[in-house]
């Protein structure tokens, strides 16, 4: 599907901003540049595509927003006694469609998308003079096609309910953009099912273009396959899953860090681990607004890990190094902080957004779905032991089974952005740490999703209808 949006300034040539006053697609004329000119060689589509992955490190995206939300909107996370007000509505579960930090994902989330289809429609006016610099070309593309993908994906899990709410995943999703031009025009809500079509459109365009094998700090093949393997399992595509993660798995080249080294994970930039990761340099630095602020006790530490959160992992579990223990001045006097970005406040870690531990699990969750309960118990045995070498093997069968490799999601990849959305796609329950109390909440709920922020539909009038529950 090719819809035609407004289009977006372009400031220094190739970097795309939407305005803040507008809809996420308004423009400024006056900072406006033809779209023939932003794109002319391989150097400006690499501008281009910079601009893309930059806005990936606000803290209204990956720099924050997109991993709290989803741990604090479930039983990862909870909001300190002394906090500084941030993401309070999450919380308390009264979200509004007034909320900053719903109507700051959604900006940044179309900034990324109409910043990459830019690179894509530039990218393909460009005809390499050899062979190298055509894959060249071609591999700045398909970094393009993932990067519009991703966050497409991001903002349809936040602003949509899951792929089988409905049997047909035929309810409201949110608009699809593939095509950026001077047309004003104001786009509507795609259906779920058409986002996700263009989303797995957009992974399978980029294998066909990219070269690289492996990244530093940019998509490359193995991320795009292990990104089309959480994609399908989000669809309940348990085939895709499966091929996707399996050959991320055997033939991508990456590996666990092992038990011993568990806690280097966090530390080390562009580990064997990480298929794909926001690369933050020191001039990147989001400082007080940054994940390592918001965690760190020298920091803010406004969201702290609920002691049943810690009660799950067995002592000699390597994974419990990824939380500390202590005092939060002021506040509580016994506390657990997230330590997955161990830099704290000196300077910002990179955000690791696909790791091959999850490909496992992932493999581990569809393989369960498919009745292989021998080779779901196989790839969740690789995350046991790795975590603890002593660990028992899994020997769950049937829903017991795919219950323990949910619980092990929840472990293994606690505070990285998933837990809400696990047990939304999962049609379970969800519980809310709410500091000394907790609520919990069946299953299906309005309030699973986020609000379309009151801007948009105030400046669009073909966004609407705004989500049920608000």
């Amino acid at each position: 599907m090719i819809l035609k949006y407004k289009y977006i300034a372009i400031l220094a040539v190739t970097m795309l901003t939407a305005s803040c006053s507008e809809s996420f697609l308004d423009i400024n004329p006056e900072q406006s540049v033809a779209a023939e000119s932003a794109v002319v060689d391989i150097v400006t589509l690499q501008t281009a595509l910079n601009g893309a992955y930059s806005k990936l490190q606000s803290n209204d995206y990956y720099g924050r927003t997109m991993y709290i939300i989803p741990e604090l909107m479930a039983d990862n996370l909870y909001l300190s006694s002394r906090n500084t007000g941030r993401y309070l509505e999450y919380e308390t579960f009264v979200v509004s469609e007034r909320n900053g930090e719903a109507e700051g994902l959604w900006e940044k989330g179309y900034q990324v998308i109409v910043n990459a289809t830019r690179a894509i429609e530039g990218g393909k006016t460009l005809q390499g003079t050899t062979a190298a610099q055509q894959n060249s070309i071609n591999q700045l593309i398909g970094e393009a096609y993932t990067l519009r993908a991703l966050a497409h994906f991001d903002l349809v899990r936040m602003f949509a309910q899951p792929y089988n709410f409905t049997a047909d995943a035929s309810h409201i999703g949110v608009p699809v953009i593939t095509e950026v031009n001077i047309v004003q025009t104001s786009p509507k809500r795609n259906t779920v099912k058409e986002v996700y079509t263009q989303i797995t459109n957009d992974l399978t365009t980029a294998l066909g273009l990219m070269q690289t094998q492996k990244g530093k700090g940019s998509f490359s093949i193995g991320a795009a396959k292990g990104l089309l393997a959480r994609v399908a399992l989000y669809q309940d595509d348990k085939i895709n899953a499966i091929k996707y993660s399996s050959e991320v798995i055997a033939t991508g080249g990456y590996s666990l860090i092992a038990n011993k080294d568990y806690a280097t994970l966090w530390s080390t930039e562009l580990n064997n681990e990480t298929l794909f990761e926001v690369v933050n340099t020191i001039a990147d630095n989001e400082g007080s607004n940054s994940l390592g602020h918001f965690f760190n006790v020298t920091g803010y530490a406004d969201a702290l890990v609920p002691t049943e959160l810690y009660g799950l992992y067995d002592a000699q579990d390597a994974r419990r190094t990824a939380i500390t223990t202590g005092a939060k001045p002021s506040a509580e006097k016994v506390a657990l902080f997230v330590n997955k970005f161990p830099k704290g406040t000196l300077s910002d870690d990179n955000i690791k957004i696909l790791r091959l531990a999850e490909q496992y699990l992932i493999r581990a969750e569809a393989y369960a779905k498919e009745g292989e309960n021998t080779l779901a118990q196989n790839d969740l045995n690789v995350i046991l032991k790795r975590a603890n070498p002593a660990a028992a093997n899994a020997t769950e069968t049937g829903a017991a089974l795919l219950n323990r490799i949910l619980e092990e999601r929840r472990k293994e990849l606690a505070f990285e952005g998933h837990r809400l959305f696990d047990l939304n796609r999962n049609k379970k329950d969800v519980k809310i740490i709410q500091s000394e109390k907790s609520i919990t909440v069946s299953y299906p709920s309005d309030k699973f999703i986020l609000p379309i922020p009151l801007k948009e539909l105030n400046s669009n009038p073909n966004i609407k209808p705004q989500n049920t529950g608000y």
